[in-house]
């Protein structure tokens, strides 16, 4: 009776092992940077612009190991997902070979890097006139001082004439 039972555990094991290896996701990289690389032969790829991030699929949590030229080797997990994603600190300008591998399958091509330098800013001296122009800016200035006095006499007119209607002439006025 024991021996059934082990071997319908042995045969169960067995079956989860190799669906999960049939199942299992294929290595793919599918962005070098800004760069789709679905549907295209990326054996070469020319990039321009800032240090690119890799990014691709895996087997859900795999383990992902990017080496570039044969300096830089790292390591990423895949998310639960599958997704894995990999930004290098330094990349020389020129040409690098970047190996990809996870499990028995792998990646390779060359990434044809030109960086981009940074923008570089030269101040530049605003010159101060000689001379004032000739047009000052108090025409600006002449219908808010014109119209704070209207209001001003208006509200005084106003406020005499309440008093007067009250019946109450100040004595100050």
């Amino acid at each position: 009776m024991n021996r059934i039972k082990w071997s319908g555990v042995l045969f169960g094991v067995c079956v989860f092992l190799f669906i999960k290896s049939v199942m299992a996701i294929d290595l793919t990289l599918t962005r070098i940077g800004v760069l789709s690389t679905i549907g295209v032969d990326y054996s070469i790829v020319d990039y321009t612009g800032t240090i690119p991030t890799l990014e691709g699929t895996a087997s859900p949590s795999a383990q992902v190991l990017i080496r570039i030229k044969t300096s830089t080797d790292a390591t990423v997990a895949a998310s639960p997902s599958g997704v894995w994603r990999f930004s290098p600190g330094v990349l020389d300008s020129g040409a690098s070979s970047i190996v990809i591998t996870s499990g028995g399958q792998s990646l390779a091509f060359v990434l044809n890097f030109n960086a981009t330098p940074a923008a570089t800013i030269t101040p530049t001296p605003t010159p101060i006139p000689d001379e004032l122009p000739a047009t000052g800016v108090w025409e600006y200035y002449l219908p808010g001082v014109v119209g704070g006095i209207l209001v001003l006499l208006l509200g005084k007119f106003i406020r005499e004439k309440m008093i007067a209607w009250e019946g109450k002439k100040d004595s100050r006025s």
